[in-house]
């Protein structure tokens, strides 16, 4: 079984989180999902939603197999809290197929206590867009 190239754009972003889940995850720069949404659902955990006018930062991860695995397990794949997706994120001025996980629940809600700061740590970690830090920060309110 080969390495997966993964787009992480919320709790996932924080590299000491990502420690724990996936100790042998190789970090691979910053990246950009055009058409979809960030959101905090009613579970209280963040996902993306269609949408042609909104982007998504986040960052690549190199995956094993192993570390897959466990992140499937942490993400509650088999579950449904989560569903698996290969989309085409923009990093380095060319296309990337990345796999993606997506809850289907797309009601807006507030992150679970102690959430967000990791999402927030990840953002201002990769140094991601200061505008889209301020619009992640604004889902504590």
């Amino acid at each position: 079984m080969s390495e997966t190239i993964y787009f992480a754009y919320g709790s996932n972003l924080d590299p000491g989180q990502m420690a724990q889940r996936c100790p042998e995850a190789q970090a691979q720069g910053t990246a950009l999902l055009e058409g979809w949404r960030f959101l905090i659902n009613e579970r209280g955990f963040a996902t993306i939603v269609k949408d042609p006018v909104a982007k998504v930062h986040g960052h690549i991860w190199i995956l094993t197999p192993g570390d897959e695995a466990a992140l499937d397990k942490y993400e509650s794949v088999d579950e449904d809290n989560y569903r698996k997706e290969v989309l085409k994120v923009q990093q380095d001025g060319g296309s990337v197929s990345s796999m993606v996980y997506i809850d289907h629940r797309q009601k807006p809600g507030k992150p679970r206590p102690n959430y967000l700061p990791g999402i927030l740590h990840g953002a201002a970690h990769f140094k991601l867009p200061p505008d889209y830090q301020k619009e992640l920060a604004s889902w504590a309110s």
